[in-house]
C-alpha cells in the first residue's frame, strides 16, 4: 500500500512516545522526592535527575519531530 509506515518505524515512533512517557513519569518521581528532602545536598541530588530527565525528554521530541517530518506524519 502506497504511503504505508513500515513497522519497524511504526514500532520507533511507538517506542519515542512510551520514552517521553517514562521520562515525564521520572520528572515527577524526582520532583517529589525533592519536595520530601530535609537534607540541602540530597534535594540538590533530586532537582539534578528531575533536570536531567527534562533534557531527556526535549531531546527525545526534537529527535521524534525529526523523524515526523522525515516520513511525513501528520499530528502528533
Amino acid at each position: 500500500m502506497p504511503g504505508e509506515m513500515p513497522e519497524k518505524t511504526r514500532q520507533l515512533f511507538l517506542l519515542f512516545k512510551d520514552a517521553v512517557e517514562r521520562e515525564r513519569g521520572a520528572q515527577s518521581l524526582y520532583k517529589r522526592a525533592a519536595e520530601l528532602c530535609d537534607d540541602e545536598t540530597l534535594r540538590g541530588l533530586f532537582e539534578g535527575f528531575y533536570k536531567d530527565e527534562l533534557r531527556h525528554e526535549k531531546m527525545l521530541l526534537a529527535r521524534y519531530k525529526r523523524l515526523r517530518k522525515e516520513h511525513n506524519v501528520q499530528g502528533k
